[in-house]
Order: C-alpha cells, then structure tokens, then sequence
C-alpha cells in the first residue's frame, strides 16, 4: 500500500529546508527591540507631541509611507508585520480569522499548521536567541506559535495587562537579561482611537504617554551603553480616521517606522514607499536570518544609506480640530518641533512661503478652508494640513435632522415608514457632531434635510464618506450611494445644478464599531470642501 503524504506535511517540510542561503546572511546588529503601537498612524505622531520620538527620527531613520494592507484592520495586519508576507500568502484575512476557520491556505506552515512568523525563523535558524514577547490585545496570539518565545506575557480570558504594566515590565527584563528580539505589542492606542476619535487631543495625548515610557526606557538603555550592538524599531499595525479604521483612506493606510541604534544612518528621511510586511525582512536581515520564499517583505535598506537633504519636519496641526468654529473661538496652528515656521491659507489653496505667517491665534471672520504647512532647515512638512472650519454664521442652524435610536438593520432604511423620531433638531453642518447620541453608540439611523443654496449653474461634484450607510439625495435624485455596513468609505457623484435653491438630504445609519459621516463638493475641476453653512438655509 502506497503511502501519501498530505499537503500541509509537505509545506511544512518545505518551510524547514526552504529558507535560502540562511548560514550566508551576515548579522547586522546583535538585538533587535520592536515596539508596534495599535493604530498610530504616520499623521497621529506628528499631531502629537512626541519628543523621544523626535530625538529617534532626528538621530535614526523615519518612514511616513510605510503602508499596510487592505483592509486597514489589525488581525492581517501584525501577521503582515510578523511574517514578511501578504495576506494572499498567510491566509490571515480579518479579525474573524481563526485557526479552523479560514478560507485561504497559508502557502507555508510551521509546525503547529500557522504560516512562520519571524518568531519561528528565528527559533529554527538561531536554536540560542533569546525571544521575549508583551502582547496586550488577545487575539493576537492567536496566529502565533507561542511556545517559540523563551518569555511571554500577554492578556487572555484569564488575566489582561495594560498598557503600561507590559511595557514597564518588558523593559524591566530586557535591561536584566538583553534577550536577542525584544517584541511588543500595545493595543492602548488603538482603544483611545475608537473612543475619542483618531483626530482627539485624547488620542493625541496617548501616544504622548507612550513616548513617554519608551523615553524613559531609551534613557536607561544609553546610560548602560546597551544600544551599541542593537537596533530599535518603532512602528504600527494601520492608523485611523474619525472613530475607526478598516477603509483606504491615507490616515488609515499610512504608519510609521522609527529605527535607532547600530548602522543606522543619523537623520535619515526614508523618501520612498515601504510596505509592513517589510518590518519582518528588516528583523530578519538585522539577525542574520532568512524568511521563508514565500515571503515578499523586503530589507529597509534606505534606513542605512547615505543621508540626503531631506529632514523630518512634523505637519502642523490646527486647533480646534472640528468642523464648526463657535463664535469668538480663536485658531491656533502648532507643530511639534522647535524652530519651524507656520504658513496658511484661509481659501483653500497649498500654503508655501509666500503664504500667510502664523504669529499668534486669530479668529475666523467668515467660513473657510484653512490649510498649513511647516518650513524648518529649508525642509517642509510632507503634508499640508487639510483640516476644514465652517464659522458659525448668525442666527439658526439650517440643517434638519430627524434621529432614530434602536435600527439594527445591515442598510439604510425607508424613512418615510418610520414613526415619530427619537430627537429631531438643527445643525449647522452634514455631520455627526451635534447629535444627541454617545460617540460610541451602535445602532441608529437618522436623515438630514436642508436648502442648498447655488450662486452659479454649472456641474458640481460631491463625496460622500461615511461609516456605516449614507445617501446622498439632491432635488429628489439620488447622487450618491453609499450604503451597507462598512468602515469608513468615500463614494463620489456629480450634478448638474442650476442657480438658485435645491433641496439636499442626506440619509445615514451607524450599525456598530467605528461611526463617522463628512460631505464635500465643489464645482467640477475645484477642490471639495464641506458646504457652508452660509450656503444653506431652512
């Protein structure tokens, strides 16, 4: 009788003689400290005041387009991270993944069926390197082999761990024992993101404490000369918009990746694209280790190249960060760095130098788009801020809105067969603020109404972003579908207005998780902004 071996014996197999030329690839650095942040996205530490973070890009290397992969959620995202490979190889393909119930086989398994982490090369090629591992979200062990580690400490049904308890703890034993691979996971980052929102001086002020602990732990490490044969790397699993993540947008695309210590070019702006399952090759190819071949990550080289003229120089971020401007409110603009001036427009166009001089706050004396950028050292910052404020004009809001609590639908409803709603109010903005509903309530629908007000016929163009369903209806056609339950996703229409009055409504469900709605148009071959509440009326 013939006998058969079965696929995943001979992938594993293959996995264990696969990794190329693994005796020929020469160690850059002795230790490796890796440190992800949940959901700190490459425009959330520039927000954020970070000085430890700074002194690191000033005197190590930074990426600001490393970008993850779709979708923007966390469970694919650290297998990324940790495998050097694409979903499409991994099989990790959202936070319902588990290990008997997927849909795509990993084209590679270690010995326990999962496609090998970095954790797992590591182990097979270097039997002697200590591993040490803090994971505070739970359901990140789950695509791990965790017996590979020589320490681990991470939250279960048993016992969780915050933020700070697995930091300080992981610091604590890696100034004791130097273990070869420092990993740890945060999740922090990503909770105050869904509950405050990812543009919150909440959210701001996390990943400032979280600069705070690695700074200290920096400090121990360079007063006991620990970093000259080790090489620390910061970074995130995706980052966030509004109250959540899943979509394309840039916030939610783009993270960052700090790396210090030894071979490390001093002031390195990394100018090109990388993608995160290049974190895995770079640890790999800092160890002296070799990835399965069917990873696709690759080494960060450009971190060790020559430096250029390029700096790192923070975007600024205005303050207040919402749509509405209360009157007599003033704006501020600020940037975290030292020595960088600040110059804005107020209608919309790219701020350079020849643009306005920040000085000091002012108050906003009409509706407006207001856009910033920084010059420091002749270097500026990579992205101009965006960020749109529409001042309260006199007298009422204009904008309807008629809310229902308690739909548990997975679409937009009928409007016009539901009853009497829960609250019905004005607005001055097609947006969620304002509401009378929790920034973390699930499950409520609500349309808002209103007069738009056209000075000039012409086509005009519109998005729609929301999370979940929206709608947008102008003069009783439908511009824009957006409906279903999904993360936050941009949909765009156009139409051809006359001058003078139609009427606008925009429908809207939340179902569950993150919650955000944000309208924009402008006539064709113009910028999109939001609608003002100057041109609107009841």
């Amino acid at each position: 009788m013939k006998h058969l071996l079965t696929i995943s014996t001979i992938i594993a197999a293959l996995f264990l003689t696969g990794c190329c030329n693994k005796n020929e690839n020469t160690p850059r650095a002795k230790h490796v400290i890796f440190l992800g942040f949940d959901a700190m996205s490459s425009i959330g530490i520039q927000r954020a005041t970070t000085p430890t973070f700074n002194y690191l890009i000033e005197n190590g290397a930074v990426s600001l387009d490393t970008r993850c992969v779709r979708e923007t959620s966390s469970s694919q995202n650290w297998m990324s991270m940790v495998t050097g490979a694409p979903i499409e190889m991994h099989g990790v393909t959202g936070n319902d993944w588990e290990r008997d119930n997927y849909s795509i086989e990993p084209a590679a398994r270690n010995s326990i069926g999962l496609f090998p982490t970095m954790f797992d090369v590591i182990r097979e090629q270097k039997p002697d390197a200590k591993m040490y591992a803090y994971i505070e979200w739970s359901g990140e062990t789950r695509m791990y082999d965790m017996t590979v580690f020589d320490k681990a400490l991470y939250s279960n049904k048993e016992k969780g761990y915050s933020a700070d308890e697995l930091l300080q703890q992981a610091f604590a034993d890696y100034l004791a024992d130097e273990p070869e691979l420092l990993f740890v996971s945060i999740d922090i980052t990503d909770h105050q993101g869904h509950e405050t929102g990812h543009e919150s001086q909440e959210y701001f002020d996390c990943i400032s404490h979280m600069d705070k602990q690695v700074g200290e732990f920096v400090k121990k490490l360079e007063e006991r000369d620990m970093l000259k044969d080790a090489v620390i790397i910061i970074t995130a699993d995706h980052g966030g918009i509004h109250y959540g993540h899943g979509g394309d947008s840039m916030e939610e695309l783009q993270i960052p990746v700090i790396m210090y210590g030894k071979g490390v070019t001093k002031g390195k702006f990394m100018a090109h694209a990388n993608m995160i399952y290049d974190n895995a090759a770079t640890v790999a190819g800092l160890l002296g280790v070799e990835l399965p071949r069917e990873c696709r990550g690759r080494f960060m080289q450009e971190a060790f190249e020559p430096k250029t003229d390029l700096c790192y120089v923070p975007v600024p971020l205005i303050h207040p960060f919402k749509g509405v401007v209360d009157k007599g409110e003033k704006v501020t603009i600020t940037v975290d760095t030292e020595g960088a001036e600040i110059y804005y427009t107020l209608d919309g166009t790219a701020p350079t130098k020849e643009s306005i001089r920040y000085t000091g706050p002012f108050e906003l004396k009409e509706s407006c788009t207001i856009q910033a950028i920084a010059y420091k050292n002749g270097n500026y910052s990579l992205v101009a801020s965006n960020f749109l404020y529409t001042a309260v004009p006199e007298g009422e809001a204009s904008i309807e809105y008629k809310l229902y609590k308690n739909y548990n639908e997975k679409k937009l409803p009928d409007f016009t067969k539901f009853g009497k709603a829960d609250a019905v109010g004005y607005l001055h903005a097609f947006t969620l603020n304002g509401l009378p509903v929790a920034e973390t309530e699930d499950h409520y629908a609500v349309i808002f109404s209103s007069t738009l007000q056209i000075d000039e016929a012409g086509r005009y163009k519109f998005e729609l972003a929301s999370d979940d369903g929206s709608r947008l209806i102008i003069d009783g056609k439908e511009i824009i579908n957006n409906d279903g339950s999904h993360s936050r996703t941009t949909k765009y229409g156009v139409a051809d207005l006359t001058s003078g009055s139609h009427i606008i409504k925009v429908e809207y469900f939340e179902d569950h998780g993150g919650q955000s709605l944000e309208l924009r148009y402008a006539p064709e071959g113009k910028t999109p902004r939001p609608i003002f509440p100057s041109e609107l009326k009841r």
